[in-house]
C-alpha cells in the first residue's frame, strides 16, 4: 500500500532564482486570478487557461516551463474550491509560494539537492525511502524551504503480537499499557500544559495593551501554541510507537473520545477549557499513521467507563476511582488509573473480537435458515 508524506527541507544556501521564481509566480498567480475572477464562476480547465495564457505568462513573468503549468492547476483549484464552498470571490495569493516539479525543477543526485541546476545544501530531520513527488517551495520568516512530497510502502499489518492499550489524560497526556509484561510507558502533561498556558498568558497580556506594535506582535505569536503542540505530539506518538516495536506489538488500542468536548458535564471554566484544548484527536492521528510505517494496527474501544472499571473483577462504580489512584470497592485491586484505563482498552479490543468471531457463524446460519424458509 501506498502512502505519502511531508516533509520540510530547511534551505541552507544562497539560490538566486528561488526568491527570483517566488516572487514572480506571486505576482503571476493575482494577476491570472483577476483575469478568472472577472469571467464569473464558469470556469475554464487549467488545458484551456495554459493555451490562452502560457506564452503571455511565460514572457511577461519569465516563469519555469513547468512552474507555468503548475500556476494553472493551482488557480483552478482555488476557484473550484470557493464555488463549491459558495464562497466566490477574488483569490489573492499573499505568502510566496511555488509548486517545483520532481526531476525538472529539482532533483537529488549524488552530488547533493539541485534546483533550476543550482546546488542547494539543506537541513531536515530523517528522509523517509521512497519516491520523490511534485513539492512546494516556501519562504517562511525570511527562510526558504522546500516543502518535499514523499510516496513511501506502508507494510502489511501484523496478524502476531501483543496488544498495547493507550489511555488519554490531560495530566498524563497518554499512558501505553502491556497487559502481559505489565511494562508501561508515562507520557507526562504537565510540562506541556504549563507551556500552553504560559503562551496565553503572555498573549493576554500583550492583547490588553492595544497598540500597533502589540499587534503586530500578536500577530508573530498567532501559531505559537500550535507550534508547540504539533512538536511536543510527534515526539510522544514516535516514543509511544517505539515502545510499542519493543514489545513486539501487532495493534494499538485506544479510546474513542469524539465528542467529549462537546459533552455537557457541569464543570468549571478551568477544566472545561481544559478539554476543549485538549488535543486528544491530532494525537491519536499521529500515533496512527506513525503505527502504520511499522505494520501496527490502530482501533478506537469505547471510553465509557474505562477508568472505573476493574481490570481484575470487573466491577465498575464511580467510588473506584479517585483522582489518579484506583481502588475497587470489590477486590480491593489497587493500581494507578491511567494504567487501570489502558488496560481496559485492551480487554475491550479482546472482547469484541470474541464476539465478532462468535457472530459470524451464528448469523450464517440464521440467513441459511430463513433461504430455506423463503424457498
Amino acid at each position: 500500500m501506498k502512502a505519502i508524506r511531508i516533509i520540510k527541507l530547511k534551505l541552507t544556501t544562497e539560490n538566486s532564482k528561488l526568491p527570483e521564481v517566488g516572487f514572480a509566480y506571486r505576482e503571476a498567480a493575482n494577476w491570472l486570478s483577476k483575469i478568472i475572477f472577472s469571467r464569473g464562476p464558469k470556469l475554464a480547465t487549467p488545458a484551456a487557461l495554459a493555451h490562452e495564457f502560457y506564452a503571455t505568462i511565460r514572457a511577461k513573468f519569465k516563469l519555469p516551463s513547468q512552474v507555468t503549468c503548475s500556476l494553472f492547476r493551482h488557480i483552478v483549484c482555488l476557484y473550484r474550491a470557493a464555488k463549491s464552498t459558495r464562497r466566490w470571490r477574488l483569490a489573492i495569493l499573499k505568502k510566496i509560494t511555488a509548486p517545483i516539479c520532481w526531476k525538472r525543477d529539482f532533483n537529488l543526485t549524488k552530488n547533493g539537492l539541485t534546483i533550476w541546476g543550482v546546488k542547494t545544501d539543506f537541513k531536515s530531520g530523517p528522509i523517509p525511502s521512497g519516491r520523490w513527488c511534485d513539492s512546494k517551495l516556501k519562504f517562511i520568516g525570511k527562510q526558504w524551504y522546500v516543502i518535499l512530497t514523499v510516496e513511501i510502502d506502508i507494510p502489511e499489518l501484523k496478524t502476531a503480537g501483543t496488544i498495547i492499550g493507550i489511555d488519554s489524560g490531560i495530566k498524563n497526556l497518554f499512558v501505553a499499557v502491556e497487559p502481559k509484561s505489565n511494562k508501561t510507558l508515562y507520557v507526562r502533561g504537565g510540562a506541556f500544559n504549563h507551556h500552553r498556558a504560559c503562551i496565553r498568558k503572555i498573549k493576554a497580556r500583550v492583547a490588553s495593551v492595544g497598540s500597533r506594535s502589540a499587534r503586530r506582535l500578536l500577530q508573530r505569536l498567532r501559531n505559537r501554541e500550535a507550534a508547540v503542540t504539533r512538536d511536543f505530539l510527534h515526539v510522544a506518538s514516535k516514543r509511544l510507537v517505539t515502545f510499542a516495536k519493543s514489545v513486539d506489538a501487532r495493534q494499538i488500542v485506544m479510546e474513542n473520545l469524539q465528542g467529549i468536548q462537546g459533552s455537557s458535564v457541569k464543570c468549571g471554566k478551568k477544566h472545561r477549557s481544559q478539554v476543549h484544548r485538549w488535543p486528544y484527536a491530532q494525537g491519536q492521528f499521529f500515533i496512527e499513521y506513525k503505527a502504520a510505517n511499522c505494520g501496527i494496527g490502530f482501533e478506537k474501544v469505547s471510553s465509557r467507563n474505562t477508568s472505573r472499571g476493574c481490570p481484575r473483577c470487573g466491577h465498575t462504580a464511580k467510588a473506584n476511582r479517585n483522582g489518579l489512584v484506583f481502588r475497587c470497592v470489590s477486590c480491593k485491586f489497587q493500581d494507578n488509573a491511567d494504567r487501570v484505563g489502558g488496560a481496559n482498552c485492551c480487554l475491550r479490543s479482546i472482547l469484541q473480537r470474541q464476539a465478532v468471531e462468535e457472530r459470524a457463524p451464528i448469523s450464517g446460519l440464521i440467513v441459511a435458515g430463513e433461504g430455506r424458509g423463503s424457498a
